[in-house]
């Protein structure tokens, strides 16, 4: 599948949202090919109403540049609702989150053109610390480039409240290093850490923070004026700084200013002007005006597919991410901060590039919704008639169907829980016969066009092919920076969630019974053996550590910031999770004690017959619990 329908799933994993591709009504279509900034205003402006309002964002920006110049830029709505600021697009800045990573790539590529880098050496000889060699291969600058690093993804920390939080580069990345779970260059797995060290590599072989480098080596020769990586901003560019929104409620609550951890890979802000000079320098290969930022070679190495999945898909340029939109070839990247949402995409055969971004939360879909808008007016698809489901296509593809999770996801800490009570991504074989792929409620529709090839039914250019792996695993891999792994019977979000809420009605009814019946039991005076009342007290440990557990995970992830809409603890670690972490400890020994009582219980004959079973299934259930906190990363 196309980068862009993922993008929302790479950069901020807890927010889900289905693209929206909302478009005005519009009168006859020109001809193919864009020509008048006029008329492609009137265009826009029904667009982006329709996308602003559908979606309720405060303020928004578009670009256009064609043939070496500025063809068109605009802002849309508020860059403050306070003070009724208007976006201005040569002077207020946005946040384009992972469009930063441009910056990154284009960076390395100008070391490597000076001799200081090379992009097949291992990284480890330019750090200051050694990523382990979990694997034979060494990652390499390529591998960064590509995001096939083999990195599991971390998401915690990413992000911070204040610039007191900010720890330096090289200090962030020799602590927060994620572990490496796939071999180099095998698949690939979108990595904002993979994307940070590349830039702290820069740092380290210029001996210049990464912001200056880029303020002199990029900014400069291009005029960008009004663009920084310096969080805050400048004083000089504070005051045109956009403000970002959360629609909540009937209103449009304001957050503050976003500070990104790992700041290479997300800190940007800039004008759209801006980065309308960025995108001409790309789309001239490097040459701005009188300047270059790249020697022509080197940007046409940068623009050229590094790696795919598949010889028969688009894949990962060197930074950039390749797709095929109405038959035209395009280098984009998407960016989302928390609040502020963007896309930038260069049509290098039409020398044209189109820049869009939000500074609402409704956002995330409005560049691609943009985007789609103006290539099916100025470069509209030939018609072509869906393609049918081959003969034996079901037979073939039904190994395949179930329930399948994302490369990039966290394995080895305890966000993993994230993604185990996150609703998988579903695959099934519809009536008609078509591979119906859904995900976040949205369902694209794929067919087989060549032998492990699919296409989508209604967009022939959306494309992902399934095999199975060289560890026996059954993949769906997309033109993108990640793939889809089927995901075994075990780690399915309604196991995990049943285990959670049938565990937590169990022993919260187990001990509520047992409390109750207590005084009960001490006026009938009734006599039990000293090892069936230690029976009962272990299963209480248990029970009691589990609810604490539960209730600590709940009082932590239901602590949401209002002017973000997201978990608090997605921008620092809560005291109370160190606390948390304690109850999984207590329930292991007890646990582990409660099926060697329930033996017991049945050998010696204690309590009445629904009493040991009662027993028995507390100690089936503590045994399934335990396995999810070892899955969990609770208990390693």
């Amino acid at each position: 599948m196309r980068w862009s329908q993922w993008r929302n799933f790479l950069f901020l994993p807890w927010i889900v949202v289905a693209v929206l591709l909302v478009q005005p009504a519009a009168a006859e279509s020109p001809a193919p090919g864009l020509s008048e900034p006029t008329e492609l205003e009137v265009f826009l402006d029904g667009v982006m109403t329709t996308q602003m309002e559908a979606n309720h964002i405060a303020g928004a920006v578009v670009a256009v540049v064609k043939d070496g110049n500025l063809f068109f830029s605009k802002g849309y709505g508020y860059a403050n609702l306070e003070r009724q600021i208007p976006v201005d697009p040569a002077r207020t800045l946005f946040r384009p989150g992972s469009v930063s990573k441009l910056f990154v790539w284009t960076a390395v590529m100008q070391q490597v053109e000076q001799g200081n880098l090379s992009l097949d050496a291992d990284v480890n000889e330019y750090l200051d610390f050694t990523i382990p060699a979990t694997y034979p291969e060494p990652i390499t600058l390529k591998h960064l480039l590509s995001h096939t690093s083999g990195f599991e993804d971390i998401s915690q920390d990413l992000f911070k409240l204040s610039e007191d939080e900010i720890h330096p580069l090289g200090e962030y990345l020799k602590t927060h290093m994620p572990a490496r779970v796939y071999p180099p260059g095998e698949v690939g797995a979108y990595s904002n850490v993979g994307s940070a060290l590349a830039g702290y590599i820069v740092e380290r072989v210029t001996g210049q923070p990464f912001d200056e480098y880029v303020e002199q080596s990029i900014f400069v020769p291009l005029g960008m004026e009004h663009s920084t990586f310096r969080q805050p901003p400048e004083a000089n560019l504070a005051p045109d700084m956009s403000r970002g929104y959360n629609f909540i409620n009937g209103g449009y609550l304001e957050g503050g200013f976003e500070y990104v951890q790992a700041y290479p890979a997300g800190a940007l802000s800039a004008t759209a002007n801006d980065l309308a000079r960025f995108m001409i320098a790309h789309l001239q290969n490097g040459v701005y005006g009188e300047n270059r930022i790249l020697q022509d070679e080197t940007a046409r190495q940068m623009h050229r597919q590094l790696f795919t999945h598949d010889p028969r898909l688009d894949g990962m340029a060197h930074g950039f991410l390749e797709s095929t939109v109405n038959g035209l070839r395009m280098l984009s990247h998407g960016g989302d901060t928390i609040l502020f949402h963007t896309g930038l995409f260069l049509i290098p055969e039409q020398n044209i590039g189109l820049f869009v971004s939000a500074n609402s939360t409704g956002g995330e879909a409005v560049g691609e919704a943009v985007m789609r808008a103006f290539m099916d007016r100025y470069y509209p698809p030939e018609p072509a008639a869906a393609p049918l489901p081959p003969a034996e296509f079901a037979e073939r593809i039904t190994p395949y169907l179930g329930s399948y999770t994302l490369t990039r996801s966290n394995f080895t800490g305890f966000e993993k829980i994230v993604t185990a009570l996150t609703a998988p991504i579903h695959v099934t074989l519809n009536e008609e016969g078509y591979l119906a792929v859904s995900i976040a409620g949205e369902v694209k529709q794929f067919v087989e066009v060549e032998p492990g090839l699919l296409q989508e039914r209604y967009d022939p250019a959306n494309q992902m092919v399934y095999r199975t792996n060289e560890n026996g695993q059954m993949v769906l891999l997309p033109a993108a920076p990640f793939a889809l792994i089927k995901a075994p019977w075990y780690s399915g979000s309604g196991l995990h969630s049943l285990l959670l809420i049938g565990g937590f009605l169990l022993f919260l009814g187990t001990l509520i019974g047992w409390l109750i019946a207590f005084p009960v039991h001490l006026r009938k005076r009734e006599a039990q053996p000293l090892a069936g009342r230690l029976a009962r007290l272990v299963a209480a440990v248990f029970g009691l550590s589990f609810l604490l557990f539960i209730l600590g995970l709940l009082s932590i992830f239901l602590d949401i910031d209002p002017a973000y809409g997201v978990p608090r603890i997605f921008f620092t670690t809560p005291p109370m999770l160190n606390t948390v972490m304690v109850f999984p400890v207590l329930m292991l020994p007890a646990g582990l004690t409660m099926p060697v009582f329930a033996l017991l219980a049945w050998r010696n004959g204690w309590w009445r017959l629904r009493g040991r079973i009662h027993y028995a299934l507390l100690a089936v259930v503590a045994l399934a619990l335990l396995w999810a906190m070892v899955y969990w990363n609770f208990l390693l």
